[in-house]
């Protein structure tokens, strides 16, 4: 198993694309387990909590996981959740965010092939 925690939102779709490639041509068999943001925020990350203190820049960004799919034949997409199903559970305010936005917080993604 790999994880890639974080990582594909600071690569391109063409780099991810490589990643993956690589691999799935190295490994029989493996499960990776991904985060990815979503477009939105690659224009608005100046907002996003880590990357305004930091120098690092938002790449790329799905609407879904299975936008991945295409980019390594042979790869698919065993579930995706977003971090709003566990943060709704806390807060009021957190439940109209999930609400209101429920594709704009960050999701993961386990690809397997």
């Amino acid at each position: 198993m790999f994880i890639a925690e974080g990582l594909f939102m600071y690569l391109t779709m063409e780099e991810i694309s490589t990643l993956l490639n690589l691999l799935k041509n190295n490994f029989e068999h493996g499960i990776l387990m991904a985060e990815q943001n979503c477009p939105m925020m690659v224009k608005k990350q100046k907002y996003h909590d880590t990357v305004s203190k930091t120098n690092a820049v938002f790449k790329s960004g799905t609407n879904s996981a299975r936008e991945l799919e295409p980019l390594c034949p042979g790869i698919r997409v065993a579930e995706e959740h977003s971090f709003n199903e566990e943060m709704r559970k806390h807060s009021l305010r957190a439940k109209l965010f999930a609400f209101l936005l429920p594709n704009v917080n960050d999701r993961w993604a386990t690809l397997v092939w």
